[in-house]
This record gives structure tokens, sequence and C-alpha cells, in this order.
């Protein structure tokens, strides 16, 4: 009874940061605004020059289009995967901004969409048979990740399981489902890869896992860094006289 009292307390005090969110409401209003543009003019296959130009590809990152590396994160292929990563940034966002700042929330943002496009330059097929990356999941997984780092021990609800293992749990699976492409042709992972297309799951590799890898190990390497020692000129003095009693000796 007093853990379902404490869950219930806790979903109200998210409701209340939500109300008091900034900088995830703007995000969210600018990615369903630009998500409600492409629509207007017949949805992606109608636009197909703006995937072109913002959506992140190996051979146009590789012949300048740099600024794709960000932009990618701003374009979804239909409403639901707008609505779902918009979804995810505004509750993730939103705690985030609340105990570390809206300084620390955009930058982890940027760190996430960086860390998404690294992991599918490196990870996921190229070629001209493969579609430009779209969609701000690597954002929403640096999110997750940097505070299941943060807070390791804490329980995620509704699942029943730690922070530390979730983590752990969601960077496996997206790497191991990013080697098992059939396209990358890797021993073994692409075989299972096969078996699991052979069962009508070829649409698992319409997924970006390796965008969702890189985001998460932006998340991680950005936790660890916050985690960091940080030297203060109190713990300076104490390392100081600590030597100095040890020369005493």
């Amino acid at each position: 009874m007093k853990s379902l009292v404490a869950r219930m307390n806790g979903v109200g005090r998210n409701f209340a940061q939500l109300g008091q969110a900034r900088l995830p409401w703007l995000v969210v209003l600018v990615l369903l605004s630009i998500q409600a543009w492409v629509e207007s003019r017949g949805g992606y296959l109608s636009v197909p020059w703006w995937y072109r130009t913002f959506g992140l590809t190996q051979r146009d990152f590789l012949h300048g289009k740099l600024w794709q590396l960000l932009s990618y994160a701003f374009l979804h292929g239909s409403w639901l995967h707008a609505v779902a990563n918009a979804c995810c940034l505004l509750m993730l966002g939103t705690r985030i901004e609340h105990y570390l700042g809206s300084r620390t929330l955009l930058k982890i943002l940027g760190i996430g969409v960086l860390g998404g496009a690294v992991g599918h330059l490196i990870l996921s097929a190229g070629g001209e048979k493969v579609g430009p990356l779209v969609g701000s999941s690597a954002a929403c997984f640096g999110l997750l990740i940097l505070i299941t780092t943060l807070s390791p021990e804490s329980r995620m609800w509704p699942l029943p399981v730690s922070g530390r293992n979730l983590g752990l749990g969601l960077l496996l699976s997206s790497a191991i489902l990013a080697l098992m492409d059939p396209a990358l042709g890797i021993p073994g992972f692409s075989k299972a890869g096969d078996w699991v297309s052979r069962q009508g799951l070829s649409s698992w590799w319409s997924i970006g896992h390796a965008c969702h890898f890189g985001g998460g190990i932006a998340g991680w390497v950005y936790g660890r860094y916050l985690l960091r020692p940080r030297v203060t000129l109190d713990r300076l003095r104490r390392e100081r006289a600590r030597r100095e009693a040890a020369g005493k000796v």
C-alpha cells in the first residue's frame, strides 16, 4: 500500500514538473509544427527533396552535407513517429530540466542527436537503397540513458527494474539489433537477422537501431561526465593537509 501511494505521489510530481517545463514544450512544438507542414504537403512522399536534403545518409554526409548530423532529428516519417518521440522528449526532458536546468537539457539533446548520427554512419548499411535517417529517437535514448546513469538504483516505473539494468538492457539490445541487420553481412549476426526476417519481422531493419545505440552511448558518456569528481578549493586543502600529515610521520 505504501509503495502504491509513493508511486502515485511520484506521478503527481511528474505532472507538476510537466506544467512548469519550458524547453521541452518548445522542442515538441517545433517538431510537431514541422510534421504538420510535411503532412500539409501530402506527407513525406510528396516532399522527397526535403528529406533528401535534411535527412541523414552516409553518401550525402561524405559529400559535405554536414548539417545532416543535426537536421535529421527534426523530421519524422509519420504522425505516429513524431508524436511518439514528442511524448518521450516531453516526459524525459521535463525531468532533466527540473533537476539539471534548461542548459543541461539542451546540451544532452544536441549530444544525443550527434551520437545517434555517428552511430548510424558507422553501424548502419549504406548504399542507394537505404533511405535517409529521420527522427529524434536518438535524443530520446540519450535522455533516458542519462537518467539511468545518474540514478542507477531508481526503479523505472512502471517497469520493475532498476535504472542500471534498464539502461544496460537498452544499450545491449540496440547494439545487437544493429549488428543483426542482414545488409551489413556480419558473420553470425547477419545469419540471425536473416532468420528474424523469415519470421515476418523484416521491418525491424527499417528502425534506426544504430542511431538509438549511438544516442544512448552519448547519454551514458555525458552522465559519467556529470558524475566525475569535482576539484574544489576545500578538497585541495584537505588533500594538502593529508599530505603534510603523512610527511610528519
